[in-house]
């Protein structure tokens, strides 16, 4: 038998061997090993995108020459608080009272099989869903009303697929963003001195910060995958966002990219910009999270540190199915 239940019933033998693969990486990190995000032989990685030749790259990417002014770090302050989430589609739960907390200074992980809810949870956030029940408390105060106004609270987004004006330039598009942080008045949480500077100037140095070493006068429609990726953070960035929601930020990146993405993450943390996070790399997750919740059919069946994550059987029954967790 394959496990009873609905989790056993529904996992596929593909869906079961990326389980297994989850939980080699989650072993591999338990062991001590460093964290390395995609193969390290030049193959495809998960989603069918050419993950670059040669050992995987280690180099966490610095923000020199522009150096962080960390000045306004704000440790561990609770930023976003989710509770009794719930949504549903015709007779589908997609969520059922989800809880959620993000920090100041963190980077926070959500998890879950497909299908699990994760970037509807998003969608609810972000202002593309509204929620049929529950309430959201974002810097202390309800977060409501449209994606745009959200934006102007502080909190900046990427998607799954990016979502830039392609017929635009790379530079307008980031400049959108620079206008939302003008317009509400927003400082830069992981450099307070970039908004002092011309919003052209600013642009710049942000897309150099994220590692854009493209030109920038070119059609956003005109990059490769990975480089949309970038420019997309790039336009959230711009925003001055004080919460950074990310969906599957790594996937499509090569490994020097995805490798430098991490560096990055940590150390705009470390200036105290809070990220929340969706990935299936669980090397990557498991490696720069500090705390993570999970998701399975719409609820939270786990919550705590990447160690408490690792150790709960019931989040390896989601991935494995329980017969296969036995084994």
């Amino acid at each position: 038998m394959t496990g009873a239940g609905p989790l056993g019933r529904r996992i596929t033998p593909a869906g079961r061997q990326r389980g297994r693969d989850v939980m080699a990486a989650w072993h591999r990190l338990t062991d001590g090993d460093t964290v390395a995000v995609g193969p390290a032989d030049g193959t495809t990685n998960g989603n069918g995108h050419d993950s670059g030749p040669g050992p995987v790259g280690r180099r966490p990417m610095s923000l020199a020459p522009w150096s962080v002014d960390g000045g306004g770090r704000e440790d561990g302050r609770e930023l976003l608080s989710v509770e009794n989430l719930s949504i549903h589609f015709g007779g589908v739960q997609a969520l059922r009272d989800v809880r959620l907390r993000v920090r100041t200074g963190e980077v926070t992980g959500v998890i879950g099989p497909n299908g699990a809810g994760k970037s509807t949870l998003f969608n609810c956030l972000s202002g593309l869903l509204q929620p049929d029940a529950g309430t959201v408390t974002f810097d202390g105060a309800p977060l409501r009303g449209a994606p745009s106004v959200r934006a102007r609270r502080g909190l900046g987004r990427t998607f799954q697929t990016p979502r830039l004006f392609r017929s635009l330039s790379v530079l307008d598009n980031l400049l959108f963003g620079c206008e939302t942080a003008d317009w509400s008045g927003h400082r830069y949480v992981f450099d307070p001195r970039l908004g002092r500077l011309p919003q052209i100037e600013r642009a710049e140095r942000i897309a150099a910060l994220v590692g854009f070493r493209g030109d920038l006068s070119v059609p956003a429609g005109s990059l490769p995958f990975g480089d949309l990726r970038t420019v997309e953070l790039a336009r959230a960035l711009c925003g001055a966002p004080s919460l950074l929601m990310l969906d599957e930020p790594a996937s499509g990146l090569d490994a020097d990219q995805a490798q430098s993405f991490v560096g990055l993450m940590r150390e705009l943390g470390d200036m105290g910009l809070a990220v929340l996070l969706i990935e299936h790399d669980m090397a990557l997750v498991m490696g720069l999270c500090k705390r993570i919740t999970v998701l399975d059919f719409g609820q939270v069946i786990a919550e705590g540190t990447p160690e408490d994550v690792q150790r709960n059987e019931t989040v390896v029954h989601a991935y494995l199915g329980r017969s296969a967790a036995r084994a």
